[in-house]
């Protein structure tokens, strides 16, 4: 702590005499600041880049670069431009990058790695260096855009194309003026000018269909595929106007098998009794699986995009553009479900199960079960975002600067689900034996399969429909002015801007649940004859029915059921409101040597937050929900640090010092309850918010040495330590209890700040984009490989009990991020594969009982493309995605041995072709 302190103090020391302000840090070839809208110093950085498209070898040649090799070459030129600590990728000779989606490509960025969207294989949110997503930001030229998600602050990154960016750029150190919000990081796609590359006209896209191996049962299976196109042009007098338009869709049509054994229960080996987990050590006890789960879910995934952006600049003073863009992704969903659980009673005289037998560590025996069911859900998801965004730079001259802008934005989300329940109730038909194997599915071997299996069996348990729906609007303004901080300026200078941020969120949801009072009907009518046999299931088959005639015989027998009293409580309760304030100003200062540059500055950042929900107030039996807001004020002074030397032509060594916040996810600060039943288990989970969760707050030093062999090697080393205060993490306390009168499992899901944590982690990052030292054919050779390291100590949490337990590790952060990617080019030829390591992810936490924490396996991604270049204007290319045919498995129990859920999704193989003109 004491080397921190004193690396602290000598960076803001040696940055004291360049006037407390800057607006950006920059070297002798970069634009001012990442966080700069300023459009010279962007043209710079992408002729910087676009130079590195054609270089020369020994024999002074030109060499037609192309694809992988031309990405990597613009990415090393963007590391070496940019004044922090950062990486990037760019686009290709198509103007687009090589991916389905944002997140997707993401994943090649030096220690980027994403969280899968519920693991069904598309990245969703960011993750930098390893770090939970809620600590980083991603932002659209310069502005975070509203979360069009009800869980995360974050806009999903699987909405956004990857045809919209011309580069994506991750600052991992911060200046003052940066936003504030980022303690992991800030990614920042840059969309594409019309006075890119000269301001040639320019049109190209990509086009390809495909096919995942693991197909729809139910539902037909029309080809997936993609489509982009994007356009630039210039126009006018002296060609001042430009216009870029950009549209996409992309579409896959698969299928998902969730193999699911939840919360398991323990029995001691020597005397046979049920053990408490809580309290007991369970490594050494049998385990009893809860429930065996299938779930089956066939999807229609759909993305649509659309970008235009017109520009002007009359070459002078002035430049400017205007911005709209509309995306959105559908998701339509047939989750079917069969679940078996047994009879979990508990004899008090013996303390042993009454129903449980012959348990040993490789199973045992279910005398009577408590239920078998199949249940079948419909989901239809939608999440988009617009906005609208105006731009302007004035540069008199005189080594002044000045940029402003305001946009307005727009997330929704929204859901119509309906699901249908039937069961066979419990009883000695229902019995079987079941094996175990830790880490593996556990297989049940039913006394009486023919009852188990048979729909006639099954009566309707439960009909319910839940839509829900949200909308958050963001209105951002933001000013700058910069006075001698531009690439070329030496000595001092300062800058100076403002930024305000105003949210408004709306959620709804409303519950509408039935159960049957008279004329039950059996599942036989409804059936349908698809069927799946799972691939770890012995042979055994689902039970598939048909849900629109569930809801077409509910529609017309609404006599025969009978709406939940608590319907409209449990609807109203769930909902919330939330405006948030954010208001900004920073000062920052340089003073620039020809190899040296320090900058020094704060940002002063203030927080009004008001949230408003329901609240339960029970007298008696009658139960009043009242509305009431509460609310929050804070602010904070963010000062910054930053160094940058070129050491030699080739060596450049940065320091930095920053303090920054994570502020907590909007649905975690609405004091409001969502209460879910589980319609495989009926236990109840209760998810609160916390309306006085505070954010994260972490002093951050890194250190980044980079080695510039030539315009096509790239060695670089990075570490950095965060000492982050108020630790945010969502806690589960899980015990028997009445809920609607009747005594069930309850488990309650809330966020709390728990202790402080430390984290330290190493960067190594090597780029040769041509192995020009190798023999022909073999010079055509590249790779991209990055190694990160995290060290962290994590955070303790107070239990149910009253002590407090240091969890095994952060919370979705995983310790060792890799990405390896090898490509060879000969003659029209380029070859390229991709890995991607991570290691354990920490998912749930619990309070009551550690063996009920949740955690991912480690998980290792292969994807490879094949290009074949006809001509300027066309490419073929060939891909397949998941070809190491990942499983996503969440993990629980004692020292994570025991499956708590296995997602296939299998692989992908697409065909398709680049066009540019």
């Amino acid at each position: 702590m004491a080397a921190s302190f004193m690396a602290r103090t000598f960076l803001l020391m040696t940055t004291a005499l360049a006037a407390p302000a800057m607006a950006q840090t920059t070297d002798r070839a970069s634009p001012p600041s990442p966080r700069s809208t300023d459009a010279t110093a962007v043209t710079s950085q992408d002729a910087t880049a676009e130079a590195a498209t054609v270089p020369q070898d020994s024999a002074g040649a030109d060499i037609v670069v192309t694809g992988a090799r031309l990405q990597a070459i613009k990415d090393i030129a963007a590391k070496r431009s940019i004044g922090v600590i950062s990486d990037s990728i760019s686009s290709d000779e198509i103007g687009t990058l090589p991916d389905f989606g944002l997140g997707e490509a993401l994943t090649r960025v030096p220690g980027i790695s994403t969280v899968q969207n519920n693991g069904r294989g598309e990245a969703q949110f960011l993750s930098i260096r390893g770090l939970n997503a809620d600590y980083n930001l991603v932002e659209i030229d310069g502005v975070p855009l509203p979360a069009n998600e009800i869980s995360r602050r974050n806009v999903s990154l699987d909405v956004i194309p990857s045809s919209l960016a011309a580069r994506v750029e991750v600052y991992k150190s911060m200046d003052a003026a940066m936003n504030g919000n980022a303690i992991g990081g800030i990614a920042n796609l840059r969309t594409r000018s019309a006075f890119d590359n000269g301001a040639k006209p320019f049109l190209g896209g990509r086009f390809d269909i495909g096919r995942w191996d693991f197909q729809r049962t139910r539902g037909g299976n029309t080809p997936s595929g993609q489509a982009e196109l994007v356009g630039a042009t210039t126009f006018g007098p002296d060609h001042k106007f430009g216009l870029v338009v950009a549209g996409s869709y992309f579409r896959r049509v698969s299928a998902s098998l969730n193999s699911a054994s939840t919360t398991p229960l323990y029995v001691d080996p020597t005397t046979g009794q049920r053990l408490n987990a809580a309290v007991s050590d369970a490594g050494n006890a049998a385990v009893v699986p809860s429930v065996r789960r299938w779930l089956h879910y066939d999807n229609l995934r759909q993305r649509y995009g659309g970008f235009a952006k017109l520009e002007f600049d009359d070459h002078v003073l002035f430049k400017g553009a205007l911005t709209f863009a509309k995306f959105y992704h559908t998701n339509d969903e047939d989750r079917q479900a069969n679940s078996v659980t047994p009879n979990t009673t508990v004899t008090a005289a013996t303390g042993r199960f009454a129903n449980i037998v012959n348990v040993t560590t490789a199973g045992g025996s279910v005398t009577n079960g408590n239920y078998a069911q199949a249940d079948a859900s419909q989901f239809f998801q939608k999440r988009g975002i617009q906005y609208g965004d105006f731009h302007g730079e004035l540069d008199p001259g005189s080594h002044i600067k000045a940029d402003f802008g305001v946009n307005y934005a727009i997330a929704t989300y929204s859901q119509d689900a309906t699901t249908a329940v039937f069961r066979i109730p419990g009883g000695t038909n229902l019995a079987y034996r079941y094996t175990i194997t830790p880490g593996r599915f556990p297989q049940f071997d039913f006394a009486n399969p023919g009852y188990v299996f048979g729909a006639a069996n099954y009566s309707i348990y439960d009909y319910q429909t839940v839509p829900d729906d949200q909308k958050e609007k963001a209105l951002t303004g933001r000013a700058n002015l910069r006075v001698n901080t531009d690439s070329a300026d030496r000595g001092f200078g300062f800058a100076t801007g403002l930024f305000a941020r105003f949210v408004d969120r709306r959620y709804d949801r409303a519950v509408n649940d039935y159960t049957p009072v008279a004329g039950a009907t059996s599942l036989a009518p409804f059936v349908v004859p698809q069927r799946y046999t799972p691939y770890n299931g012995n042979g055994q088959t689902m039970i598939f029915f048909d849900p629109d005639a569930v809801s077409a015989f509910f529609a017309a027998n609404r006599g025969k059921f009978t709406a939940n009293p608590t319907n409209v409580q449990t609807g109203l309760q769930s909902d919330y409101t939330l405006t948030e304030d954010i208001k900004a100003a920073y000062l920052l200062g340089r003073y620039a040597l020809d190899t040296l540059r320090l900058t020094g500055g704060v940002r002063y950042e203030a927080t009004d937050l008001t949230t408003g929900s329901y609240a339960i107030t029970t007298a008696g039996r009658a139960t009043t929900l009242t509305y009431g807001q509460q609310g929050q004020h804070y602010h904070d002074w963010l000062p910054s640090a930053q160094l940058d030397w070129d050491v030699t032509g080739r060596l450049r060594a940065r320091a930095a010092f920053g303090r920054t916040l994570a502020r907590p996810n909007y649905s975690d600060l609405a004091g409001r309850q969502t209460i879910a039943i589980n319609s495989g288990t009926n236990f109840v989970t209760i998810t609160t918010g916390n309306a006085q969760l505070r954010p994260r707050r972490s002093d951050n030093y890194d250190v980044s040495l980079e080695y510039y062999v030539n315009r096509d090697v790239l060695f670089a080393a990075a570490g950095f330590i965060k000492t982050i205060r108020d630790e945010i993490l969502t806690v589960s306390n899980t015990a028997l209890q009445p809920y609607n009168g009747v005594t069930t499992q309850v488990t309650t899901i809330r966020p709390v700040n728990a202790s402080g944590t430390v984290i330290r982690r190493v960067e190594l990052n090597a780029v040769v984009t041509r192995m020009s030292f190798l023999p022909r054919p073999l010079d055509g050779l590249g790779l991209s490989a990055n190694l990160t390291l995290l060290n962290p100590t994590a955070p303790s949490v107070m239990m149910a009990n009253g002590t407090r337990r240091q969890l095994a590790s952060l919370v979705e952060s995983a310790d060792v991020v890799g990405n390896v990617r090898v490509f060879y080019t000969v003659g029209p030829v380029t070859v390229q594969g991709a890995w991607n390591h991570l290691s354990p992810l920490l998912l749930t936490v619990s309070t009551t009982d550690p063996t009920q924490d949740v955690r991912y396996k480690a998980s290792d991604l292969f994807d490879a493309q094949v290009r074949v270049k006809l001509s300027r204007a066309l490419t073929i290319v060939a891909q397949g995605k998941n070809l190491s045919d990942n499983l996503p498995t969440r993990v629980t129990g004692p020292a994570f041995n025991l499956l708590s859920e296995e997602l296939a999704n299998g692989r992908a193989y697409y065909i398709g072709a680049l066009v540019r003109f």
